[in-house]
């Protein structure tokens, strides 16, 4: 409710409105009964036709008012959510696109795909039928108060079925509660990754004969969200059983005690039929509010969770930019260790590259090679140390700014659910088609994009992992070309080539040292280990050594094609 309260006080003036709507409505639900009382006690007892036509004119009225006024109170009450929903989507995007790294690989794909059910729950709670029930409660009032007027007797029975369905409605919702925390607190083998194992694994399944272990966590998952569903389902089915019968009780109970009303003249049939439908209609808003305290409640544990998401440390958006990049990268003291580790895999890195130098950075599997390369591109943060581009800091330069200055190829190519030509665009928007061509041919994928029925066109599907490794590769590398940065950082790019892609990056390599960019080139290749000016060996522990090597210009020939003879 505190959630609904505040959206309607961002909006006073429409708040203001909607509630005049909701007064004037409760007073136009009194004209059906006001009209059953006349009708009985002045037609039937005088037979006047003009009397009729009369009462049955002005309430005819009363309910084309009514519908009038609840349809632009209903389009009024959509407009109270729709900033306060854009602006959570938005909010929540920002959270998972632009946290810290750390953060982001700390979410399960579950909580991740949680995200839009959560928003979908929020908006269907706070939807224009919700809050139109919500600002008619207060004015459920004025019915009681009207029944009061007619008889108190009939009053304190409505009241009373109204106050036990409320009552029953805070056990049912505390127990609600109870069991999504128990939920919550017990073990749920296979939630999620069973789900994903199926979803993005069907190679490993067959191949590894894995199908009845996973369905098994699946089988197990699907039980535990469907005992949750069904106590959910349960208490729906509570709230319409209890609301019926509150009901049925209002009406033999209101109709029972007029009845001796009646028969000691107290009151008349036209009184004891028109306090059965004043009280059937308040019982009716108990009811509703009550349904939309249930919806409420699941509402706000969903804004928590992405609260507590919006919540983690995002990259910062507004440090300093330097005009001009020379390409200098120096490591002072620098510790760094894998994603989610304390342990340091390097420490006391103290290492200048002058702009223009090549560094190698070798090391077996698992030594940190993909991990410096993200320290490097300021995707994570050292444990200790700093690293300097031209002498500053990357904890205080933009990291968008500092991503535009590198060309960076990782490891791990992933590209984005979209065409080919805006996953190379998604670095330089404005790239015109000349130099994206450019950048196509340069990474030797031309081919392979010609071979395309809708070519740059084509829609990438499961962030590109329906391509070969090497096609994903070019794409990638085309993409890392669109920047012109002054800084290459490639990530094993021979890996998953043929000879065909390594001439490729040997062009390219070639073209980065004759234009004097500073290279940095994580690699497990011999050949590239032993052509560098540098080579940084991060099997040397607790600190990598760094050698002097043979020159930049050795590190393109040692990836270039070896002449066919004849």
């Amino acid at each position: 409710m505190r959630e609904l309260i505040a959206r309607l006080a961002r909006r006073p003036g429409l708040t203001v409105l909607l509630l005049l709507a909701s007064f004037a409505i409760s007073l136009l639900m009194l004209a059906p009964p006001v009209f059953v009382m006349q009708v009985l006690n002045r037609y039937v007892a005088f037979g006047v036709d003009g009397t009729l036509i009369a009462l049955a004119t002005g309430a005819g009225f009363a309910a084309l008012m009514e519908f009038c006024l609840r349809w632009a109170r209903l389009r009024l009450a959509a407009s109270i959510s729709v900033a306060p929903d854009d602006k959570l989507a938005a909010r929540v995007g920002d959270a998972l696109a632009r946290s810290k790294l750390i953060v982001a690989e700390s979410l399960k794909s579950e909580q991740k795909r949680r995200c839009l059910l959560d928003l979908s729950l929020i908006q269907s709670a706070y939807s224009a039928p919700s809050v139109v029930l919500a600002l008619d409660l207060p004015f459920t009032v004025i019915l009681f108060l009207a029944l009061f007027v007619i008889d108190p007797v009939l009053a304190g029975i409505a009241g009373g079925v109204g106050g036990a369905l409320f009552l029953a409605a805070l056990v049912r919702r505390a127990a609600t509660q109870a069991a999504i925390l128990s939920q919550k607190m017990g073990a749920r083998p296979g939630l999620g990754p069973a789900q994903e194992d199926l979803l993005a694994a069907p190679a490993m399944l067959r191949g590894f004969n894995a199908a009845a272990l996973t369905v098994r966590n699946w089988r197990l998952t699907a039980r535990l969200q469907q005992a949750m569903d069904r106590r959910f389902a349960a208490g729906q089915g509570m709230h319409q059983a209890m609301t019926q019968a509150a009901t049925a009780v209002t009406t033999i109970a209101v109709i029972g005690v007029g009845a001796v009303l009646v028969v000691q003249q107290k009151i008349d049939v036209g009184v004891l039929i028109a306090a059965n439908i004043l009280a059937a209609r308040a019982v009716a808003g108990v009811a509703g509010a009550v349904g939309l305290s249930v919806s409420f409640g699941r509402a706000r544990e969903a804004l928590n969770r992405l609260r507590n998401l919006i919540a983690q440390p995002m990259e910062a958006a507004d440090r300093k930019t330097l005009d001009a990049y020379s390409g200098r990268i120096d490591f002072e003291d620098v510790t760094f260790a894998h994603a989610g580790d304390v342990k340091p895999l390097v420490e006391h890195l103290s290492f200048s590259l002058g702009a223009g130098e090549v560094l190698v950075i070798h090391g077996s599997n698992g030594a940190g090679k993909t991990s410096l390369a993200e320290v490097i591109l300021g995707l994570r943060d050292p444990l200790r140390g700093t690293v300097l581009a031209d002498g500053i800091d990357l904890r205080q330069v933009s990291p968008s700014w500092w991503r535009s200055q590198v060309c960076y190829l990782p490891q791990d190519t992933k590209l984005l659910n979209v065409s080919i030509a805006d996953n190379l665009r998604v670095l330089n928007p404005d790239l015109d088609e000349a130099a994206l061509n450019r950048a196509i041919q340069a990474a030797g994928a031309r081919e392979f994009v010609a071979r395309l029925p809708d070519g740059l066109d084509t829609a990438i599907q499961d962030q590109g992992d329906r391509l070969s490794p090497g096609e994903r590769k070019r794409l990638a590398l085309a993409r890392a070309l669109t920047g012109q940065g002054k800084l290459v950082l490639f990530d094993e790019p021979l890996e998953g080539l043929d000879a065909a892609g390594k001439a490729s990056v040997a062009a390219l390599l070639q073209s980065f040292a004759a234009s004097g960019r500073t290279i940095v080139v994580c690699a497990s290749d011999p050949d590239l280990i032993r052509q560098a000016d540098w080579r940084l060996d991060l099997d040397s522990k607790p600190t990598p050594s760094v050698n002097k090597g043979p020159g930049r210009q050795a590190l393109a020939d040692a990836v270039a094609p070896v002449p066919q003879s004849g």
